[in-house]
């Protein structure tokens, strides 16, 4: 169970650990991406070392943030920060209404590595070519601009230019990239921050926030069979997006559906 120290959830650490050795994918989100931080939490905490990380979107940035050596309550600690908020740069509704800055220091302190091959963790950032229309997976290449074009949804975010694409939001597409893991002899853990809920807002904006979920929800259905556990939470549902002010909430609802998980799995 957590307790509170500073306003912020402390977990006690577990004596249980069996060391086992799994993959990971991870779905995008916006910043539901607290549920993944907690989720690498629970794993570490239990044990479990993961030698791949494949991610869309918010799960890209958060894996290549994780094989680099950031912790999940690092990482929390920069998303909440004042420094990361200013990473977002109004664009004047060119190709996108923002950008990232890709100079600001705290987004190198998240992303500390020049390439995503320099990490001992395996990793595959998956985004989407808007030239050619197809996926593009990627096992190397620098890590701060493969991580923001597979975040940059359109139209919020311009897309970003990558050698010869285009590169925009992997979750359009793919938005639980599973696929690049099953050349690995290891169990794949999918983590899904977009679980299936009836109904929508009748209002033009609710019309397009469910039709944004349809789309990412139908790209995963087909991968979920290739996954051995799947952890995800139907209270993901109650927040928003592309809100900042509930990532401990998040992280504690990580951290506790990914122990149901493994009670449940008897791991």
């Amino acid at each position: 169970m957590p307790f509170y120290l500073n306003g912020s959830i402390v977990y006690k650490k577990r004596e249980k650990g069996n060391n086992m050795k799994i993959t990971l994918a991870l779905s995008g989100g916006a910043a539901r991406g607290a549920f993944h931080l907690g989720v690498l939490e629970a794993l570490q905490q239990n044990g479990f070392s993961i030698e791949a990380i494949s991610g869309s979107s918010i799960g890209a940035i958060i894996g290549t943030s994780y094989a680099a050596g950031v912790s999940p309550r690092e990482q929390l600690e920069i998303f909440e920060s004042k420094a990361f908020k200013k990473i977002f740069k109004f664009n004047g509704f060119r190709n996108g209404f923002f950008r990232i800055d890709q100079q600001q220091n705290i987004l190198k302190k998240l992303i500390p590595i020049s390439h995503i091959e320099n990490t001992s963790v395996k990793l595959h950032i998956t985004a989407v070519d808007l030239v050619s229309g197809k996926i593009i997976r990627f096992d190397k290449g620098e890590a701060i601009p493969l991580c923001v074009g597979s975040s940059a949804v359109l139209p919020l975010f311009e897309p970003l230019v990558y050698k010869a694409y285009s590169l925009t939001d992997g979750g359009v597409m793919d938005n639980l990239p599973v696929e690049p893991l099953t050349q690995y002899d290891y169990p794949i853990v999918g983590v899904n921050l977009h679980p299936l809920f009836g109904g929508y807002e009748s209002s033009l904006a609710g019309g397009i926030r469910r039709t944004l979920f349809l789309t990412w929800h139908a790209s995963i259905q087909e991968h979920l069979k290739l996954c051995d556990f799947y952890i995800t939470n139907q209270k993901l549902s109650n927040y928003k997006l592309f809100s900042f002010k509930k990532l401990q909430e998040m992280f504690h609802l990580g951290y506790e559906s990914t122990l149901e998980e493994l009670s449940k799995q008897k791991l």
